[in-house]
Parts: structure tokens; C-alpha cells; sequence
């Protein structure tokens, strides 16, 4: 039988879906919207009577100057972070990454250019290319590489016209003219002994304090697999325009249907998303309905539409 509206009370619930106006990309769902509300703001110009002791006005005229909404949303799904950051999103797979060039410092962290598998281990190497050279100036943190072993300047100073007995066990050192080099040991370095795997990367531990001097970076190449991952490339373009259509219910009448549709609509970038917190993170997404010229007819809104029992 017919549905019928047994209370005009109003309570909503629903799935809010987005359609790109572009052709670009497939309709799809915000996820769990827990709040969305329309304002209406006009231009409010009156005729006021000045006959009379006790005034009023005459004549009133509104023009409506915007129509807005705002969704708060607490599913943060890729589409909606690239929505409230002017972004875009792209999905990444599975891939074998080698030879990624990274920077370290003592004691910190690695963040891998992408998130990388917890199942597979990463391989993490000294990037140490250059051949010792004879009376050259060497300065702290200089690398050189000879028979598959990098060393590290600590003193800094001009190297000798000999090239010099370079020690084969990791942490020794040997003078060089007026520098001094410490033996880093193999290139590879040793997961447990040098560092600790992330979730992101690596990060350094004590055992690996000796591939350090001062404050001087160690590069590093890394082999990894990347993690099939959403990436999401915030403020690259200027707002791309969607159909919102909102499938909703009336909790209080019987879960009665109610459709909304906004027919062409933009958004503007968030106000604000909290990225570190205690409570559970929300969007803030807010739109500005537009005038859809496509749509004509008579009695037809060009900007929206509602359906209800």
C-alpha cells in the first residue's frame, strides 16, 4: 500500500552521494554524514512609513543573494579529504621500490616516500659512491667507498698523498693526512642492530649511533614494496562542481523516505580537520548551490529539489 506521513515531525538520517558535473569520475558516497543544513541568506530591502507616529513599512522586497549548506562528515574517505582540500585522490598498488633515495639523522626517523608493506622488510643501504682521492679536503660527515665499505669523515682535514690501510671492522678508525674515518661497515645496514622498522619507514637506534657524526645527514637508498594506498594531492585545482542527491529518511515518521537534490553545487575548502586528537575525527564540507542553467521548465527549480511523503 501508498506510504503516508503520519507526524510532520522531522527527524533525518540517509546517504548523501556526489556526482561530478565534469563527466569525470563515477557517483559516489560521502559516508556517515552526521549533520547537513541549508542557509538561505537574502538582501533585505524595505519601504518604511514615515506617516504614521508608530512607523512600519509599506513595502518589503528580498533578494536572495546565496544559497549554502554545510555537511559535517566522519567518514574520512579519500574522496573526502580530496573534496575539503581542493585535491585529488589516486589510488596507488602494490609495487617492488628500489633504490629510493632518503636522508638521516641520529636517533630520528625515516619516512619512506610511500607506505610501505609491514610483511615485506625493507632493504636499507649507505649511499656511499665516491672513491677515496689523494690530497683532497675532507669535512665531517664526507662519505668514500672502498671494497663494498663505506667510511665516514669524523675529523675533518685534507687526506694524504698515500691512500690509506682502511680498516674491515665496523666502528675503527684510521688517519688519513689530517682527517680521521671511521669504518661504517658493509653498505647494507642491519634491521634490530642499526634500526627499527615503522610503520612509515625507519627510525635509528643506538646500534647505529656510530653511522653519525654531529648533526651530519647519512644518505641512505632504500628498497622497499609499497602498501596498495590512497594518495590525496591537496590544492591543485579550483573546486570541481558536483550533483549532491540525498537519499534520506524520517526517523519519526515510519523511517519515511525523503529525497533532496542540489543540482549544481561547489565546495569550498575545509575550515578545519583535526589530524591528531581524542575524539573522532569530522570534516567540515561546505557548498554553495548554483544556479543550474540546464534545467528548464516551468515551475522548475534551477537549484533544488525535494521529495517527500
Amino acid at each position: 500500500m501508498p506510504r503516508v506521513s503520519l507526524t510532520r515531525g522531522y527527524k533525518g538520517k540517509g546517504h548523501i552521494s556526489l556526482r561530478p558535473l565534469n563527466g569525470l569520475g563515477r557517483k559516489f558516497r560521502l559516508g556517515n554524514v552526521v549533520s547537513l543544513s541549508e542557509t538561505i541568506e537574502t538582501d533585505r530591502q524595505a519601504r518604511e512609513d514615515f506617516q504614521e507616529a508608530g512607523g512600519g513599512e509599506l513595502d518589503v522586497s528580498e533578494t536572495v543573494t546565496s544559497v549554502t549548506a554545510e555537511l559535517n562528515v566522519n567518514d574520512i574517505k579519500p574522496e573526502t579529504i580530496a573534496i575539503g582540500m581542493r585535491g585529488t585522490h589516486e589510488l596507488l598498488a602494490a609495487q617492488a621500490l628500489t633504490n629510493e633515495a632518503q636522508s638521516a639523522w641520529s636517533g630520528e626517523r625515516v619516512t619512506f616516500n610511500y607506505i610501505p608493506d609491514p610483511d615485506v622488510a625493507p632493504v636499507v643501504k649507505i649511499d656511499a659512491t665516491a672513491a677515496w682521492a689523494q690530497n683532497t679536503v675532507y669535512v665531517e660527515g664526507d662519505l668514500v667507498l672502498d671494497t663494498a665499505r663505506a667510511y665516514l669523515c669524523i675529523d675533518g682535514g685534507t687526506s694524504g698523498g698515500v691512500e690509506p690501510t682502511w680498516p674491515v671492522t665496523a666502528g675503527q678508525t684510521v688517519t688519513d693526512g689530517t682527517a680521521v674515518w671511521r669504518d661504517l661497515g658493509t653498505l647494507t645496514l642491519t634491521k634490530d642492530t642499526h634500526y627499527a622498522v615503522t610503520p612509515q619507514g625507519i627510525r635509528f637506534i643506538a646500534g647505529g649511533a656510530d653511522l653519525f657524526i654531529g648533526d651530519s645527514e647519512l644518505p641512505l637508498k632504500v628498497d622497499y614494496t609499497r602498501n596498495p594506498q590512497y594518495v590525496i594531492q591537496a590544492l591543485v585545482n579550483s573546486g570541481t562542481e558536483y550533483e549532491v542527491i540525498f537519499d534520506g529518511l524520517n526517523e519519526v515518521d515510519s523511517g519515511n523516505p525523503f529525497v533532496g537534490r542540489y543540482f549544481r553545487c561547489k565546495f569550498s575548502p575545509t575550515s578545519g580537520f583535526s589530524r591528531i586528537g581524542n575524539e573522532f575525527a569530522e570534516m567540515t564540507l561546505s557548498m554553495t548551490v548554483l544556479k543550474d542553467e540546464n534545467r528548464v521548465g516551468t515551475g522548475l527549480s534551477q537549484y533544488m529539489e525535494f521529495q517527500m511523503i
